[in-house]
C-alpha cells in the first residue's frame, strides 16, 4: 500500500524522540496517559490488489511504558463497505505504534469513488500536547488512466463549450473520466452499465461559488445519442439551495466507443 501521509513536525518529533513536551517546557506525563497522537490529520490510501483487501490506520504514542489500549470513536462514511477489526488501538509494552485494520470487499468491485472514515480518540486525557486527536481516512482504488481521445464538452453552468479529454482506466475499463473538467484538480467520472452511462447520485463540480461555497451536480438522466453523451442535470446546488437544472453534454471523439 502506497500511503501519502502528511506529517506535522510536532507529531514527528513526539514519536521519534519518544517525548511529551510543550514548547519551552518539559511536560510531565499525567498518570495513566499514553500521550498519543495520530501522525497526521488526514491519511490517504490508494487501494490495490496486493493490499489483501485491507487498509491499516496508525496511532502513535510518546509514553511507551507498559501496555495500553486506546479507544476511538469511528464515524463510518462508507455505508458499511469498510469494516474495522476493532475500536481500540492496542499497544504492547514498549510499542510506539498501534494499528486498526479496515477490511473491504473485492477490489474489482470498486470504481474511482472515494470512501471516508473519521477516527477520534475517545479519552482526551490520553492525548499528547498539541496532538492530532482525530484523523480523516480517505481511501480510493488505485487506477491507471488510459487516454482515449479529445472531444467537445458543453455546460449550461458556464454556457460555453471547450475541448475535453476523456480517459478510461486499466483496472476498471467500464469507468470513464473527464480530467479537470470544470475546474483543474476535479475529475468527473461515470460508469457504463449495460450500455448506459451511470453517474454518481450527487458529486462535487470543483467550482466554489464566491458567496455560497461548493457547487454540486445532481444528475437527472444520462444517455448517448448520435455520438453525444448527454447528462441532464436535476440541479446545480450548494448547501443553501439550488441554482436550478440544466444540461451537460460531451461530443464523443471519432473512433471512441463507450461500453
Amino acid at each position: 500500500m502506497k500511503r501519502y501521509i502528511f506529517l506535522t513536525l510536532a507529531t514527528l518529533a513526539l514519536v521519534l524522540m519518544g517525548a511529551c513536551q510543550k514548547a519551552g517546557t518539559i511536560y510531565q506525563i499525567p498518570a495513566g496517559s499514553a500521550c498519543v497522537s495520530f501522525p497526521a490529520q488526514e491519511a490517504i490510501f490508494e487501494m490495490q490488489a496486493s493490499d489483501g483487501n485491507k487498509i491499516s490506520v496508525e496511532l502513535w504514542r510518546g509514553n511507551t511504558q507498559g501496555a495500553a489500549s486506546i479507544a476511538v470513536d469511528i464515524e463510518d462514511g462508507t455505508g458499511g463497505v469498510f469494516t474495522p477489526s476493532k475500536s481500540t488501538f492496542d499497544f504492547a509494552a514498549g510499542e510506539a505504534v498501534a494499528t486498526i485494520d479496515f477490511t473491504y470487499p473485492d477490489i474489482n468491485a470498486f470504481g474511482g469513488e472515494t470512501y471516508t472514515i473519521k477516527l477520534t480518540v475517545s479519552d482526551p486525557n490520553q492525548l499528547s500536547p498539541a496532538a492530532n486527536s482525530e484523523v480523516t481516512v480517505k481511501a480510493t482504488r488505485k487506477l491507471t488512466p488510459k487516454y482515449l481521445g479529445t472531444g467537445i464538452y458543453y455546460s449550461d453552468w458556464y454556457e460555453e463549450e471547450w475541448e475535453q479529454d476523456i480517459y478510461t482506466t486499466e483496472e476498471a475499463p467500464d469507468l470513464y473520466l473527464f480530467p479537470d473538467c470544470w475546474v483543474r484538480g476535479t475529475n468527473f467520472m461515470f460508469n457504463m452499465v449495460n450500455g448506459e452511462p451511470v453517474w454518481p447520485e450527487d458529486f462535487f463540480s470543483g467550482y466554489v461559488h464566491s458567496s455560497y461555497g461548493n457547487v454540486y451536480i445532481k444528475p437527472a438522466k444520462s444517455y448517448i445519442e448520435d455520438g453525444v453523451l448527454y447528462l441532464e442535470v436535476a440541479s446545480y446546488h450548494v448547501s443553501a439551495g439550488s441554482f436550478g437544472g440544466g444540461m451537460e453534454y460531451f461530443v464523443i471523439p471519432d473512433g471512441v466507443t463507450l461500453k
